[in-house]
Formats: structure tokens, sequence, C-alpha cells
């Protein structure tokens, strides 16, 4: 087993500085990619710093029998959503002597101290940005916009807020068939039967299409659990994991999101239709590392960010209250 050291890094403003500087542009993209395990099930829209229009194109246009001149009853619409991008920031204080003996493994006596003292600085770094990172998965679902607030709850507008934003001006309703109420609550007993009959009753064309069930993650455990009660005997359920929904031809896939644990909502898209904005390219996003005195250095750094749906046509998104 290689000998491991405990490496004292005694706080350097120039090594913090430095590696700042240098790794800049990936210090910047971190917390976008400490995203992945909830934006995977989502289409990501770099180069982002204004609010974005996304366009859907709406059709019912038709042949029927030729009559000279005859024009028909179907419609071209263009509708567009509106994505709204926030500018965010984060000025997070940290002391290098909270962290002065970390274990480093056997490469620190190749590394030599100076290099030793750089790894350091940048584990430092990487993982306060991937720490900003996940706060910002977490609210992606459920986040609320609030100007004077300190957290990334405050910071932007998450999916469930543009749905219930939707549903007061009348863009999702039950009428509109993108909306269903739940009588029943959800339990182990009726899990399955609930999700099929939510899969039964989506339009045809979203049926069509590769789509997620967004939901809290305490669903995929029910509806894993509801299935071996239901289909004990089922040759190909070889396995406790139930990832696709039954009877969605392999179609509908769980997307469960740390966010929305506890939430009283759910939703079918396709992962086109669940959108989140992002810069990521241009130089009006920042990082950079201060120091405030001896022991305390800080981390300066910006973004935009901001998520929400490209359509809300039944077509393309299906919503689920669930019941109290």
């Amino acid at each position: 087993m290689p000998p491991v050291h405990l490496i004292n890094v005694t706080p350097d403003a120039t090594i913090f500085t430095e590696v700042a500087k240098k790794l800049h542009r990936e210090f910047v993209k971190m917390p976008v990619l400490a995203m992945k395990d909830t934006t995977k099930f989502m289409t990501g829209l770099p180069g982002c710093r204004t609010n974005q229009y996304l366009g859907t194109v709406e059709s019912e246009a038709q042949f029927y029998p030729y009559v000279a001149n005859k024009r028909g009853d179907g419609s071209t619409a263009v509708n567009f959503e509106e994505l709204e991008i926030f500018f965010g920031s984060m000025i997070h204080d940290f002391v290098p002597n909270d962290y002065v003996q970390t274990i480093l493994g056997e490469h620190a006596d190749i590394l030599g101290m100076g290099q030793a003292k750089s790894e350091m600085a940048k584990l430092i770094l990487t993982t306060i940005m991937q720490s900003a990172g996940e706060k910002l998965a977490l609210a992606i679902p459920v986040a609320e916009r609030n100007a004077s607030g300190n957290t990334s709850m405050d910071l932007f507008n998450g999916l469930l807020t543009c749905i219930d934003t939707a549903i007061g001006d009348g863009k999702v309703t039950v009428g509109k068939k993108n909306l269903v109420q739940l009588s029943e609550a959800i339990t182990v007993e009726n899990v399955v039967d609930t999700i099929k009959t939510i899969e039964f009753g989506l339009d045809a064309r979203l049926r069509r299409q590769e789509r997620f069930l967004y939901c809290d993650p305490a669903i995929v455990d029910m509806y894993n659990e509801g299935y071996l009660l239901t289909h004990p005997a089922v040759p190909y359920n070889e396995k406790y994991e139930q990832n696709y929904i039954e009877g969605s031809n392999r179609r509908m896939t769980f997307a469960p999101l740390d966010g929305l644990a506890g939430s009283n909502m759910m939703f079918v898209a396709p992962k086109s239709n669940v959108i989140y904005g992002y810069d990521g390219v241009s130089d009006e996003e920042k990082f950079e590392v201060l120091r405030l005195d001896a022991d305390t250095f800080t981390v300066n750094a910006k973004m935009f960010f901001g998520a929400g749906f490209r359509t809300f046509d039944y077509r393309f998104l299906k919503v689920i209250k669930l019941a109290d």
C-alpha cells in the first residue's frame, strides 16, 4: 500500500489567485457540470445572458377534396414562451487554515510542495464551485425569484413556479388537456395503476415521443415496491429497479429530482421541452479569488441562469397535481 502523507499547506494568496486565473474558464463551468444528475433529463441552452423567446409552430393544415379556390379551415401559428435569465453572484469567504492538513497521497512527494499547494488550492476552489452547482440543481424544480434573497432558491423561477404561473395565466388547465388533478393520494398499492392511467391519458402525439416523468424520488421508490406487488411472476421483472413506465413501450422513463421531494406536483414532458439557460461562453461571467485579511480568502463569482419550458402545449407537457 503506498504511503499517505499529511501535507501542511500554508495559506498563500498568490497560489489561489494564480490557480483562479489559470483555470478561470473551468471554474466558471463547474456549477453547470455539477448539475448533471439533474440536467441530464433536460436541454441546456448555452450563451444566455438575456431573456430568451423560445418559439414553437402549431399547424392544423390538411388536405381536403378539390374544389377550385376553396380554402381550408386549418391555421398555422407561431407561439413563444419566455425563458427568464437572471444574473447571479456569489461572494463566498473561506479560511484556508481550515484545510491545512489534507491527505494528498503519494504523489505529493513527486509534485513537490509548490505544486502540492497548487493542487490543494484547486481542490478547495473546485469543491466550492461544485457545491454552488449542487445548490442550483436542487433549486431548478422549485426556485422562486426573490431579488433580495441570499440563496439559489431566490435566484430564478424554477419549473414548478413556471407551471404555477402558467396555471394562473390559463395556459395550463384541465380544459386544455395539459393538467390532471388526482383524486386519491398515491400509495404503494395504487401507484402502478395510477401512473399507468396517467400514461394512457396522454395525448397520442406526446406518447409517440421519448419522454420523462419528472417527480419526487419517493414516487419512484413506491413504484418499484408496487411493481413487485402487482407483477411478481412477470419473467422480465428480474431486477428491483423498474425505470420505464409499464405500458409506455419503454418511451416514458422516470426522472426523479431531489428538488421535487415533498412536492404536490409532477409532470410529463420530452427532454427537449424542459430548458435550462446559462451563459458559459462569454467573459461576462466571472471567477476570481481575493484576500480580505491574513487568514480569510473570498471567491467572487458571477453567472447567468434560468429554467422553464419551451411550450405548455398538451402535445409536449402534462402536469399532474397530486391529491393532498
